[in-house]
Parts: structure tokens; sequence; C-alpha cells
């Protein structure tokens, strides 16, 4: 199985490499909490509650490549603003998503070309990252 990013305005549909890693994926709570604050008397009062999206998603190249076309084409998508997508896990799990402020880092070309050797299908590696809509 691999990983498929998916507009929703277009229907296009990207695979990418299975080996990349959800990196954060323990690293969120959906609950919150307030500061604690305190009234005259000396209680405390604390509100919490539910997040209903914002779940960071960030997709680690460490074991994966992807293509310079498809750097390209996240580039290119990540520009389009509020553009949501579905992403689906390898284990068939989906997530509405949207790209976070930084939607690609870490881009790094895995052979040092030089600028007129640059081709559609090099190897390159890039972090994705989004957040649950």
């Amino acid at each position: 199985m691999t990983w498929t990013l998916s507009r929703k305005d277009t229907q296009s549909t990207l695979t990418l490499h299975a080996q990349y890693i959800w990196s954060d994926e323990y690293e969120w709570s959906p609950l919150k909490q307030s500061e604690p604050e305190y009234s005259l008397n000396g209680a405390m009062h604390v509100q919490q509650g539910t997040m209903l999206a914002g779940r960071p998603i960030t997709l680690d190249c460490e074991y994966a490549r992807i293509t310079r076309s498809d750097v390209e084409l996240l580039q290119a998508w990540s520009a389009v603003p509020e553009l949501e997508l579905t992403l689906t896990h390898p284990d068939g799990r989906a997530f509405d998503v949207i790209f976070a402020t930084q939607a690609l880092s870490d881009i790094v070309d895995i052979k040092n070309y030089k600028p007129s050797d640059k081709r559609p299908a090099d190897p390159m590696t890039a972090n994705i990252h989004l957040m649950t809509i």
C-alpha cells in the first residue's frame, strides 16, 4: 500500500512513496484546556474542550523518495488558497486535510545535478506538512 493525496476540487491524485512516515502521529491530543484562573475566593477555573480539527500530519522523508515533478506539483497545489485534500494512509484510513503554512521542508536533490541536467524523474526528498480540517 502507498499514501495517496487527492484534491477534492479536481479529483487529481498523487501517489506518495509507501515509506513516508507520519512523524507526529502520536504527538497530538484532541483535548485542550485553558490556563487555570483563580477567583477572588481562591477557587480555580479551568475550561476543557475537544479539538475538532487541526491535527498535524507531517510525512517525513527519511526513508522515502519523491520525484522532482511531484515536488513541483505539491508546490503548485500548496499555493492554492483553502485547497482541500484527502490523504489516504497505507492502512486505509482517510483524512480531510489542507497544507500547513510551510507545506514542504527539507527538500533535497539526491544527486547534485547541474541545472541543465535536471529532469522531472530525478529523485528527491521532501517532508510534507498537512493538517486535518
